[in-house]
């Protein structure tokens, strides 16, 4: 097949697929690279793209779904304490269903620092969202840990048998601001 083959880059550790002279796929023992000669980018025409460790990164283009839907992973945490502190492995489970009872209860966020780590959010303005469900039959107010957060719309409360949505912004390296998304 004319324009078609294998080239062994030995000193870099390296094979590489060359269509008409040009290398449109580097493979190494850590990483499949298509090169930056490739201006079409990556068509997966039949069968899906599965990563199945170490996530997907896309650093310039966004993503667009053509077809079909999003579908995530979530897990349910589930407190039936009056007050309740939203820790960031609560946060990063997905659901989090707050049973308040006699009072009024308050919801206290995890801390700036432990949310940025623990989700991770790795650069600033990046986003992360989680769900609150009351299911009790008292209000709740949430407030901000000790530590770099903040939360944008404070006094925010959540009614008995509501629910929010809570999106999470990284703002400094060190730094998050909640925003509580209620109807």
């Amino acid at each position: 097949m004319s324009g078609f083959g294998f080239r062994r880059d030995i000193a870099n550790s390296r094979l590489i697929v060359e269509v008409a002279g040009t290398g449109v796929i580097q493979a190494t023992t850590t990483a499949v690279t298509i090169p930056a000669a490739v201006t079409s980018g990556l068509t997966v025409v039949a069968g899906g793209l599965a990563v199945t460790a170490g996530g997907l990164t896309i650093t310039a283009g966004g993503l667009t779904l053509v077809e079909g839907r999003f579908t995530e992973l979530l897990t349910v945490v589930d407190d039936n304490t009056q007050n309740m502190t939203l820790a960031v492995a609560d946060i990063v489970a997905g659901i989090n269903v707050h049973t308040t009872t006699s009072s009024g209860g308050a919801v206290t966020t995890d801390t700036g620092e432990n949310i940025i780590a623990g989700i991770p959010l790795t650069a600033n303005n990046q986003c992360f969202i989680s769900y609150y469900i009351n299911d009790g039959n008292q209000t709740a107010t949430f407030g901000a840990g000790d530590g770099n957060i903040t939360i944008a719309d404070a006094g925010n409360t959540v009614l008995a048998a509501e629910a929010a949505v809570l999106l999470w912004r990284r703002v400094t390296s060190t730094t998050v601001v909640l925003y509580i998304v209620t109807s």
